[in-house]
């Protein structure tokens, strides 16, 4: 016992320790009449015609441990706005490095669905205030598991492969709005091959034993199996396991591109949502960036953002209160959206931007999906 702890200061002292933050100050408002929910997750950051900073601002901190020249520990907290600025830990894992080119995490990670995926939070890391709202559409996005990182060359490619899994329990917490409660199974996959200015990502998840609930959805499918033990032969026995809420199949699917010619950059990510069973209407989203660095502090860029959702299948009940509902959650959606905007990189650590989106649809769940907005941000690392 003497031993250990006489050799407890020395390992306390083997281990360094680092602290990291960044803060994204943002401010925007609607330039028509509808609302605007400026993300999918945080269902109470909605921007209107008032002038508001709560519903994106955010504030985060990371702690490293270097245990070893191998062994890592990782925990980074993050404070929104949109949740009146109660704390959340989004990333909470150890990583090991096997060599210089393997890397095993496990822990609480962010799922890796996206092109930006690891820093969608640091704003400052973004040539965006935030990503394209219309492609980054999965309301969940934290699981507990391993992801496996690889990287290689073949010639003047260079190469880098995820593996990842684990499972998902996210909730959208909401005062205003509808809870959504998402529980989950993933494994994944990532292949993201680049060469001198051009760098491109595939990417694919699997999602088994979905259990996915609001208030509304959970009343909807009580209503379809009401109905159906009522009048039995009324409802088709697909359209009732289509709308049972639990034990869902869906995959996620993205295609991601950057191109960097110095001045001129190109950015463009095409991502798809596809329910296996379920009346969701599927999701098809498109957006492409493209920007001009002026200087080495000003980089103006517009965005082109494209919703291409294809409707479900019904099998409609004959009760019309309940097939509008299924026409509602299975119905196709075509939605188009342009955004103007700019950074200047006021100091090497601080970044002003600000940027206009306009949008039109021919139809959407959410009123907020559809509105004119105008946001200016300070991002800051320290």
């Amino acid at each position: 016992m003497a031993a250990i702890l006489g050799a407890t200061p020395l390992a306390s002292q083997a281990v360094d320790y680092s602290v990291k933050g960044y803060a994204s100050l943002i401010g925007g408002m609607t330039t028509d009449k509808n609302e605007f929910r400026p993300h999918n997750k945080y269902g109470d950051g909605v921007y209107d015609q008032s002038f508001d900073f709560s519903p994106e601002s955010r504030v985060g901190l990371q702690f490293t441990a270097q245990i070893t020249d191998k062994l890592s520990a990782t925990a980074q907290v993050v404070s929104r706005g949109a949740l009146d600025w109660d704390p959340e830990l989004p990333w909470a894992y150890v990583a090991y490095d096997v060599n210089d080119n393997l890397q095993i995490k496990a822990g609480r990670l962010k799922a890796p669905f996206y092109m930006y995926s690891d820093y969608q939070d640091v704003g400052y890391a973004l040539p965006w205030i935030s990503p394209p709202r219309n492609a980054y559409m999965v309301p969940a996005d934290y699981m507990e598991g391993v992801n496996f990182l690889a990287s290689f060359s073949t010639g003047a490619i260079d190469h880098t492969i995820e593996i990842f899994g684990g499972g998902m329990d996210d909730t959208r917490d909401s005062e205003s709005k509808e809870e959504v409660d998402a529980n989950t199974e993933i494994i994944g996959l990532t292949w993201s091959p680049s060469y001198d200015w051009l760098s491109l990502r595939f990417t694919h998840t699997e999602a088994r034993h979905i259990d996915l609930h609001t208030p509304t959805l959970d009343a909807f499918s009580g209503a379809v199996a009401g109905y159906a033990a009522a009048f039995p032969g009324a409802v088709d026995p697909k359209m009732v396991r289509n709308t049972t809420l639990d034990d869902n199949k869906a995959s996620f699917s993205g295609i991601g591109l950057k191109a960097d010619f110095e001045k001129v950059f190109v950015i463009a990510e095409l991502n798809q949502l596809v329910w296996d069973t379920s009346v969701f209407s599927n999701q098809k989203r498109f957006y492409a960036t493209a920007g001009y660095r002026v200087s080495d502090k000003f980089s103006p860029y517009v965005t082109f953002m494209k919703n291409d959702d294809p409707g479900g299948s019904i099998i409609p009940t004959g009760n019309p209160q309940i097939d509008g509902g299924l026409t509602a959650l299975s119905a196709a959606s075509d939605t188009t959206a342009w955004a103007i905007g700019g950074r200047y990189d006021l100091m090497p650590n601080v970044a002003l931007k600000a940027e206009y989106q306009s949008q039109s649809s021919d139809r959407s769940i959410y009123l907020e999906d559809v509105a004119d907005t105008l946001r200016v941000s300070v991002d800051v690392l320290f």
